[in-house]
């Protein structure tokens, strides 16, 4: 019975990602900068892990790279900073805990509001009993 309710769920899951429309894929374009290999780097910080397991890093180059993070025993936070080759600055900020990495920046593809809905449905609902839904019996 428990492999039933899986079976349907990942049936449902298929099925929404199927619906994806061709609209929702963004394609890839070629880059319009060249990627600096002189870079330098313009500013250096490092306190590696103490007793506790606190530690912070940060550091800067001269193509525009910035990236901070620091954290202790229990996870980390961050930002990392850089120009896309098409020339879009992309900020991303990160959490890392005991939940997982939680990465946010505006680059990241967010998930369609039909796909959240739908996950929100299959929660709440309980799963139908195949036997009792096939219309072949």
């Amino acid at each position: 019975m428990l492999l039933i309710k899986y079976t349907n769920n990942i049936k449902i899951l298929l099925t929404m990602l199927c619906m994806l429309s061709s609209s929702d894929i963004v394609p890839v374009t070629a880059a319009t900068r060249s990627i600096d290999q002189n870079a330098s780097t313009l500013y250096y910080e490092n306190k590696p892990p103490n007793k506790n397991g606190e530690y912070y890093f940060e550091f800067q180059t001269t193509n525009g790279i910035t990236t901070k993070s620091g954290g202790n025993q229990y996870g980390s936070s961050g930002v990392n900073q850089y120009i896309s080759l098409e020339g879009i600055p992309i900020t991303l900020t990160y959490v890392a805990d005991s939940t997982g990495y939680h990465p946010t920046g505006d680059h990241i593809p967010k998930v369609p509001d039909y796909v959240i809905k739908a996950l929100e449905y299959i929660a709440t609902h309980a799963p139908v009993e195949e036997s009792y839904s096939d219309s072949r019996r």
